[in-house]
């Protein structure tokens, strides 16, 4: 089985002004707008069933928000796990323009001593050998060790395997677990290793240095210009992205690690599981939403992975 787990979620009320750049000083008229799910792990199971994948995403809520959060999700999947918060979940504001997108997000709510015992019972109970757990995105105000005692307590005891999305102290206290794959992009590579990275040959030292660190692969994301990967054999792949109209990047990261997980729970080849990884962001990133299946196989074609080392 795959879980997500979604900390921080938001209702988002998304703004959109088309092939119109964002004005940072000045009026902006949107195109249009409307409501929908936020959250890094809602995101990614919401990508997984455009895949025909199923997943399990449990989620902290709270108050009229965390209400209006739970319809939303109900509407899409048969089971939710719901874990009660101190105070109510957020609304995140988002302006998605031709060439930078703008988003406004406040705290989340700590989820409470009911909500945190519910979840560290329904892992223990239900995690299985080889079942997949995503931790993804923002801790917000819960103790910044939260994803590393779930890896230790829960996950890798019995075996399971979990895929980080995190950044700063969430994903250094986590590291040493050894998290199946951690997905930084060039930024926050460079970030992670302490300098900058300036050519491909920086980025794959410091995919490689990340590695020494915890994780048993590494997928660092570069845009346009693709991705490494530093596998759990010890290689190094290209894999390049594919090629369309941007729309919008929200959530296209979050798909690309829906389609990584698409593969690997399929028990493809790692080149596969890339180009699957590859082509759900480019689905994601060439759609007014989440990219579709049809979009996303057709995209297939295009990923190329090469071994570089």
């Amino acid at each position: 089985m795959i879980y997500s787990l979604t900390v921080a979620p938001a209702i988002d009320y998304s703004l959109s002004m088309g092939d119109t750049p964002v004005k940072i000083d000045g009026v902006n008229r949107p195109r249009n707008d409307g409501f929908s799910l936020g959250g890094k792990g809602i995101t990614v199971s919401m990508m997984l069933k455009n895949l025909k994948i199923e997943s399990t995403p449990v989620i902290a809520v709270g108050g009229k928000v965390g209400k209006d959060i739970q319809d939303l999700v109900n509407q899409s999947f048969e089971k939710a796990i719901y874990l009660p918060t101190i105070g109510d979940s957020r609304i995140d504001v988002v302006i998605t323009g031709a060439i930078h997108d703008l988003r406004f997000d406040p705290s989340a709510p700590k989820i409470s001593n009911e909500g945190l015992t519910k979840m560290f019972n329904f892992f223990h109970d239900n995690l299985k050998k080889d079942d997949i757990v995503i931790l993804s995105g923002s801790l917000g105000q819960e103790e910044k060790t939260l994803y590393r005692d779930l890896m230790r307590n829960y996950i890798n005891p019995v075996g399971a395997i979990t895929i980080l999305d995190t950044v700063g102290m969430c994903l250094n206290n986590a590291l040493p677990e050894h998290p199946f794959m951690i997905k930084p992009n060039e930024e926050e590579l460079a970030e992670l290793v302490g300098r900058e990275m300036q050519t491909d040959e920086d980025i794959i030292i410091g995919g490689e240095e990340m590695k020494l660190r915890g994780p048993k692969t590494v997928l660092v994301t570069l845009g346009k210009r693709g991705a490494y990967y530093f596998a759990e054999d010890g290689h190094v792949y290209h894999c390049t992205n594919a090629h369309g109209t941007q729309v919008s990047a929200v959530g296209a990261g979050d798909s690309s690690i829906a389609g990584f997980i698409k593969g690997l729970a399929e028990g493809k080849s790692i080149e596969e599981r890339l180009q699957y990884s590859m082509a759900a962001g480019g689905a994601t990133a060439f759609s007014e939403h989440l990219g579709s299946y049809e979009l996303w196989e057709s995209l297939l074609p295009q990923i190329k992975v090469t071994l570089i080392k």
